[in-house]
């Protein structure tokens, strides 16, 4: 095993440790640690088996196993961006929701105690 493997070993397994101490202190939950998580858990794969990432960059073409790391490294990139994305969207559509009923409420409150005051 390489320096460089057990650099990536002791970082990628301090990186898991953050993720699920920021799980326990509920500073993030646990579905948005999960891809987080899951990506802790390949690098520590590939740093035990450095083989791995030279075999798959092989089988898919690549000249330098370090292209297919930065490629897979975008691609990850690109789910996470487009995950948060997708939850953005969700949470945007439901403080819609939440202000259009807050509104609603609000008026019906307003109502009522015009009514209670005549």
């Amino acid at each position: 095993m390489s320096v460089l493997s057990i650099v990536m070993l002791v970082a990628s397994i301090f990186f898991l440790y953050l993720v699920i101490r920021n799980i326990n202190k509920n500073n993030i939950l646990f579905e948005q640690a999960f891809m987080w998580i899951v990506i802790s858990l390949i690098l520590i794969v590939i740093a035990v088996f450095d083989t791995i990432p030279g075999y798959f960059a092989r089988l898919l073409g690549f000249e330098l196993t370090s292209n297919f790391l930065l490629s897979l490294t975008i691609f990850f990139l690109l789910v996470i961006a487009f995950l948060q994305t997708m939850t953005l969207s969700k949470q945007k559509e439901q403080i819609k929701h939440l202000v259009q009923e807050l509104s609603i409420l609000k008026s019906h409150v307003e109502m009522k105690e015009e009514n209670n005051e005549q």
